[in-house]
């Protein structure tokens, strides 16, 4: 078994830094007072670079190289962190998201792809399922960390402290493995990605990406304006349930691998995610805060059934790019649902996006249901 001890702790690290500012960059921009369509915009266009660049990525992955990207992303990535400091005007501020935003799917999407390329067969559950473990687990322990540091140092000195750690990390990547590399014409990604069975298992995907549009928008302003919990208790909320998606994602592939189930624990974990949305709107603190991990759960479950589906839609030598092209569609997803769900939240209140959302969830595991013989999964 080829070791992935660097890239995982590269994933982790990574993810560890970036939830020290992600979750809470709403507030950020709410405090240098952009209104809600501002705030969409900015969100979207993270999401829409990621839309754009995923597939390319993963083709560069595939028929070049895994360790110089994730190079040049952890040094786009602390571009992005040293623009929220320094700069205050839109424009400024959009050019650091877009630059944010490539880096960080630059290094996703490589680390994703080495997984799936190194995955043996029979394994694409624990691999997968580590990786995702291990994602959420920097996740949930920097948005934990970052709350306490942000109620201690302010914004200022958190993105100052983050811009730095990603430049020793690109220093770092230079370690990270380089598979080998097959020759075939990038025309092939064609043949698999319009197959019938890709397009129907992609939709009801990009339904359920919606929920993170809700999120990216309004999530942490729910928390202070709906349940009224300051940076620290934010940080506490968001952090501990996504500890139990990175179980729940180990937990899912280890079923995966022993059951052969990648397809129930999917259409499972979208309909937990989305009730969980729904009722975590509860103004009860303690509810809601159930509720969220219930949530969780689900996206745990959620995710490691989706990228074993993949693993098994395509092939090796292009899992990198077809991967990417599959994962741009819930970035679609999430692109719409900032635009849509930014606005709305501040027009109605924050806890709306996240119900509706959920409801879209739910929604997405019936079509799920219903086209699951037509996938061939």
């Amino acid at each position: 078994m080829v070791s992935l001890k660097v890239p995982n702790g590269l994933n982790f690290t990574r993810n560890f830094i970036l939830s020290f500012t992600l979750f809470f960059l709403p507030i950020l921009l709410f405090d240098l007072g952009f209104d809600g369509m501002q705030i969409g915009i900015l969100i979207s266009s993270m999401t829409f670079t990621v839309l754009l660049s995923t597939f390319p990525i993963g083709i560069l992955n595939d028929k070049l190289s895994i360790r110089y990207i994730v190079v040049i992303g952890m040094f786009l990535e602390s571009v992005f962190f040293f623009g929220l400091y320094a700069f205050d005007s839109f424009w400024l501020i959009a050019c650091a998201f877009i630059a944010g935003a490539l880096g960080g799917n630059m290094i996703e999407t490589s680390i994703r792809g080495l997984t799936f390329k190194l995955a043996e067969k029979g394994m694409h559950g624990k691999r997968l399922g580590t990786f995702q473990f291990v994602m959420s687990t920097g996740f949930g322990l920097g948005i934990v960390v970052g709350g306490a540091l942000l109620y201690a140092l302010n914004f200022g000195g958190v993105l100052l402290i983050s811009a730095a750690a990603y430049l020793i990390l690109g220093v770092v990547s230079l370690f990270v493995v380089e598979p080998g590399k097959a020759v075939f014409p990038v025309s092939d990604y064609k043949k698999e990605i319009l197959k019938r069975s890709t397009i129907l298992f992609l939709l009801p995907m990009f339904i359920f990406g919606t929920h993170w549009g809700a999120e990216n928008t309004s999530y942490s302003l729910f928390l202070r304006e709906g349940l009224g919990l300051n940076l620290a208790w934010s940080g506490f909320y968001m952090g501990i349930p996504i500890i139990m998606l990175a179980v729940a994602s180990l937990y899912g592939g280890k079923i995966i691998d022993s059951r052969g189930k990648s397809m129930t624990a999917l259409v499972a974990g979208l309909l937990i995610s989305g009730a969980g949305h729904i009722l975590m709107t509860v103004p009860i603190v303690p509810l809601s805060f159930m509720f969220r991990i219930i949530h969780e759960i689900g996206d745990g479950f959620a995710a490691v059934g989706y990228y074993v589906c993949l693993s098994r839609l395509f092939k090796t030598e292009r899992i990198s790019g077809e991967s990417g092209l599959a994962v741009s569609v819930n970035t679609l997803g999430g692109t719409v649902g900032a635009l849509v769900f930014g606005p709305l939240g501040y027009a109605y209140g924050f806890a709306w996006p996240l119900a509706i959302s959920g409801l879209l969830s739910i929604f997405s595991a019936i079509i799920m249901m219903v086209l699951r013989k037509r996938m061939k999964l």
